[in-house]
């Protein structure tokens, strides 16, 4: 056996860079672990400096308890922690901190400068470390807290630097990260210096108020609050209304027991609950955080800490996902009136509504009518005497006419807006058939059934779904091998055409991806093969009355399958276009 091939064991100083590039991967793996480290030590104000993204420099500065002074060397060894003691703690681990090799595996990267004084000492101690080794050290005069320095990161690592990306790009990723522990911990104040202009949070306590900080006042406003506890499992935080969505799901932050985590299987729980209310391709925006038991969750399996275990992942997102939802239906709608008061929900329900001709009345409906004319007043009411919510719906329309066949054109208070009639309706007729589900059934009975045959995948679809769409209004029976019976419809299904109607919402079902909830897919088939079309010419009170259900739905911004009802151009953009 060559001499390069015989088995031997690692120079300590080899060993400990390796390791080193497990935990530190790049400038943002560090500031992580001195966050951490500054929250287990009860800080109650953080400030972060970074230089070149970190590439040159990291500083970060507390008031927490300190390290005291025959501590430091120990500190940076590896393996030295003072958050665990023995095997038994790491099935109960509630710290953020765990693993005792940040600040060794720091110390193996890069050049470390600490400034620290604990409680009850008199003065502070000043450290330089190089190559793991203390080579300077002196009393300071400091503030009760810690101060670490990390300098030219990766030098001794010149392969690990080679795959960094440019300041910026490294730069940025330090800013998400201090603004998602900003969410996590709004009763901290942070600090973070890293250009011309500072981020930086109150630290009340608030989260409403962390959340204005990095996402803006307007948005920090219009979240709604999540609170939930099943299971074992307490949700808390703030989610968007639908009316706030991203293109990507950086807006989803996520935190269990204090820590924040990536977890693909939470996020999905988040996004599903917004399944039918957001366009295609869109994704909500969240702050929530998670607590379980300790024992619940395995914090110990990725070594920069980015991801945790459940010992049921199944049962904590599903909570997850309850949470989101009783947040969003416990958004009582934006109403509008003529200063006869509120148009409140129970008022919404106990409303008559006008016949018009048939396709334009679906199965049985609940819908206010609000006057078209006057001064808008705008209001919202919490059902439960809580704090009051911002969920909108349509602002007040004034029908102009209809583009193609296919468009309402209406005026707003702040421009045109453009309606989808199908996906109008469609979000319509959705909302009336959950609604009505779960009540007494309203159908409409043939006077003869219709016999309908169906190839293999359509049959198969409704087996699988047959329960639903009967309790949606369609009463199918099985006859035979490969067809059915239909004797009843919701009014307007198909068009008149039945059994293509039915072959075709079988065939949709099938296909149908973008809603996840089995009952829900089958609304949105029922509704879409139950909705005005495209190319179909509409009345100006048809129009209207559309226009007006659509606003009193829960969510008129979209279709059930995420598609937008409308568009909005404002006012100011018309100016521009005719140079005004």
């Amino acid at each position: 056996m060559t001499e390069k091939r015989r088995i031997r064991q690692l120079p300590p100083e080899v060993a400990a860079r390796i390791a080193a590039g497990e935990v530190i991967e790049r400038p943002v793996s560090v500031v992580r672990e001195l966050l951490d480290n500054a929250i287990d030590a009860g800080s109650k104000r953080i400030r972060v400096t970074i230089a070149e993204g970190g590439l040159r420099s990291i500083e970060v500065s507390d008031d927490g308890r300190g390290i005291p002074p025959d501590q430091i060397e120990v500190a940076f060894e590896r393996h030295a922690t003072s958050k665990i003691a023995g095997a038994g703690d790491l099935g109960r681990v509630e710290t953020l901190g765990f693993r005792g090799e940040a600040l060794g595996a720091i110390v193996a990267a890069a050049e470390v400068e600490i400034v620290t004084r604990a409680e009850g000492e008199p003065v502070g101690v000043a450290a330089l470390l190089v190559d793991r080794e203390v080579v300077r050290r002196s009393a300071r005069a400091a503030p009760v807290g810690t101060t670490i320095t990390v300098r030219e990161l990766f030098t001794k690592v010149p392969a690990r630097r080679n795959f960094l990306g440019s300041a910026s790009s490294e730069g940025r990723q330090i800013t998400t990260l201090v603004s998602h522990y900003a969410l996590a911990y709004p009763g901290i104040a942070f600090r973070l210096e890293a250009g011309r202009r500072p981020f930086q949070t109150s630290g009340d306590g608030n989260l409403r108020h962390a959340v204005a900080a990095v996402y803006g006042a307007e948005q920090g406003e219009a979240m709604l609050d999540v609170e939930h506890e099943e299971g074992g499992v307490a949700v808390e935080g703030l989610t968007g209304p639908p009316s706030l969505h991203r293109g990507n799901r950086t807006g989803i932050a996520l935190f269990v027991n204090g820590r924040w985590v990536q977890s693909a299987a939470l996020r999905f729980a988040v996004s599903d609950a917004y399944q039918s209310e957001l366009p295609g391709g869109r994704y909500p925006v969240a702050s929530v955080a998670l607590k379980l038991p300790a024992e619940a969750v395995d914090v110990n399996v990725h070594p920069a800490k980015a991801e945790v275990r459940f010992r049921d992942q199944r049962g904590v997102a599903r909570v997850l996902r309850h949470a989101i939802l009783r947040a969003l239906e416990g958004a009582a709608p934006v109403g509008w009136s003529l200063g006869e008061g509120v148009t409140t929900a129970e008022a919404v329900a106990e409303a008559p509504r006008p016949s018009l001709r048939e396709r334009l009345q679906p199965p049985e409906s609940s819908s206010v009518q609000p006057a078209l004319g006057g001064d808008l007043a705008r209001a919202t009411e919490d059902p439960t005497g809580g704090r009051q919510t911002q969920r909108e719906t349509l602002p007040l329309l004034r029908v102009v006419g209809q583009v193609a066949t296919t468009y309402i054109v209406a005026e707003g208070p702040d421009g045109m807006y453009l309606i989808d009639q199908h996906a109008a309706h469609e979000r319509v007729v959705f909302d009336r058939l959950k609604a009505r589900a779960s009540g007494e059934e309203a159908v409409q009975p043939l006077l003869e059934p219709v016999l309908v045959e169906l190839d293999r995948m359509a049959a198969a679809v409704f087996e699988e779904h047959g329960a639903h769409l009967g309790r949606l209004g369609l009463t199918l029976e099985p006859f035979g091998d490969a067809a059915c019976l239909v004797r009843a419809a919701p009014a307007g299904f198909g068009d008149g055409d039945i059994a293509g109607g039915l072959r075709a919402m079988l065939e949709k079902l099938g296909d149908e991806r973008r809603v996840a909830d089995p009952f829900d897919r089958a609304a949105a088939s029922v509704a879409c093969h139950s909705s005005v079309r495209a190319g179909m010419a509409l009345s100006l009170e048809e129009m209207r009355r559309l226009i007006e259900d659509l606003g009193a739905t829960a969510s008129p911004r979209t279709c059930p399958h995420g598609r937008p009802t409308l568009v909005h151009v404002r006012e100011e953009a018309l100016a521009r276009q005719f140079g005004r």
